[in-house]
């Protein structure tokens, strides 16, 4: 493990040279190649064509907490991941828009296991595809939007596209949109799209609906204020851990206040409460976001000293007649929670500590500081992507999983090419230790997105 993870920290040194190397040269730097200019001209105006390529290397160690393993089944941990997305936005009239998204996804140098996970891979398939109708009738401030589509809310701790993802996500919705300078609201119904490997994704699946209404005003200076209603409903069994897996109705309603450059001073302050029925159980939970941040403007490198404390509930006791896990819904839970992916806002208490740098306009560094504690020991610990990673299944005394550091370090060649580059190592705490494996565990990925 000592090997791999200082051949992570040697090429994360060696990304930053290649960085450094290339700053020099900037001024000689291409700002990059456009599909769209090679369109006729006639068409320029009512289309758009992009296309997208991201491919990312991906080296594991012990994320089942078990370096024993690791050497007994010879587990390849390092891969390849490739995405390739080709975007048309045609203007059809001035009410008419219609948008396609085409994306392919791809996973080399793994496992078995992983190449045929729907995490990694879904090739050729349409990940958005909707029209834009502005109801000119009414108000030009009002869009109907209907087909395949992104659905993205507030800092995405609860809704997102989750474009870490290899594969990202996406819902078959009907929304109305009414956005003015400073004010928008959102209504939508929705169902998220499942990944089928063998065949195109189906559209709309009866089983699970996904709803909600989304209001964000900004008309207070530097400041934006969001309320927000989700509804969740499932005919089939949802999990939840311990609780098992049972019928869904729930709804989450919650406040998000966020504020931006106020005298060098940034936060954000959220809270959310659920409530409903899982199965024969009375849903009641909750989840609080406490950010805030200073940025150092007048020094060189502008440095932004931050703190976070994340908190969620979680189950005490899966037998009675509540739950109290709080359900993340459909997240980007990458960006929060260190970028290992261990932990999800679900029964758990996170407290971060976070420096970022600016040495250019072009490059930007960060260092992350996690501690991680379960909210309740006899719930799960649970993973990036809602499922259970670790269950104690009795009283163990302690809930202190473990900490994490993440070094970050971004590059933005031009508005078309751009780097990213990461090394998080995590340290097993008691509860892992009480309850199973508990070796250490190391990430490095190197990533590179090109726009044409």
């Amino acid at each position: 493990m000592k090997r791999k993870r200082q051949s992570c920290l040697l090429a994360m040194l060696l990304a930053l040279a290649v960085v450094m190397v290339t700053q020099a040269h900037a001024g000689a730097t291409s700002e990059g190649f456009f599909i769209q200019n090679y369109l006729p001209k006639e068409l320029k105006e009512k289309l758009k064509v992009s296309l997208e390529m991201r491919y990312r290397l991906e080296a594991r160690d012990d994320f089942d907490f078990s370096e024993t393993a690791d050497r007994t089944t010879n587990e390849t941990d390092t891969f390849h991941l490739l995405r390739t997305r080709l975007m048309l936005d045609a203007t059809i009239s001035e009410s008419l828009r219609g948008f396609v998204q085409l994306q392919d996804s791809r996973i080399f140098g793994t496992t078995p296991a992983n190449r045929w996970s729907i995490a990694f891979r879904d090739e050729f398939d349409v990940r958005q595809a909707y029209i834009d109708y502005k109801i000119k009738q009414i108000s030009d401030a009002l869009t109907l939007r209907l087909g395949r589509q992104e659905l993205s809310y507030g800092d995405q701790r609860l809704v997102g596209g989750f474009d870490w993802s290899n594969v990202a996500q996406s819902f078959d919705a009907a929304k109305v949109i009414f956005a003015q300078k400073q004010f928008t609201i959102e209504g939508f119904l929705s169902e998220k799209v499942n990944i089928d490997l063998a065949n195109p994704n189906n559209w709309y699946d009866d089983n699970e609906g996904f709803h909600g209404v989304y209001t964000s005003y900004k008309g207070l200076d530097k400041h934006v204020l969001d309320m927000y209603y989700l509804y969740r409903n499932s005919s089939e069994p949802v999990s939840f851990g311990p609780s098992g897996s049972r019928k869904l109705n729930e709804l989450t309603s919650g406040i998000r206040l966020k504020g931006d450059k106020v005298n060098n001073f940034d936060y954000t302050l959220e809270y959310a409460y659920q409530s409903g029925e899982f199965g024969s159980q009375d849903i009641n939970a909750y989840a609080l976001i406490l950010q805030a941040g200073y940025t150092l403007s007048d020094i060189p490198w502008t440095p932004r000293l931050g703190l976070e404390w994340d908190f969620a509930t979680g189950d005490e006791d899966s037998t009675d007649n509540e739950r109290n896990t709080f359900d993340n819904l459909w997240p980007t839970n990458h960006l929060f929670y260190g970028y290992i992916d261990f932990v999800s806002l679900q029964n758990i208490n996170a407290y971060n500590l976070r420096l970022n740098l600016s040495p250019t306009k072009k490059l930007s560094l960060q260092g992350d500081y996690w501690l991680f504690y379960l909210d309740e020991t006899t719930d799960a610990l649970y993973n990036a992507g809602r499922a259970q990673l670790r269950a104690a299944n009795q009283r163990v005394g302690s809930g202190y999983v473990g900490s994490e550091v993440d070094f970050l370090l971004k590059y933005a060649f031009n508005k078309n090419i751009n780097l990213l580059s990461g090394y998080s190592h995590f340290f097993a705490g008691t509860f892992l230790a009480r309850t199973g494996a508990n070796d250490d565990a190391d990430f490095f990925y190197l990533q590179s997105l090109l726009k044409f």
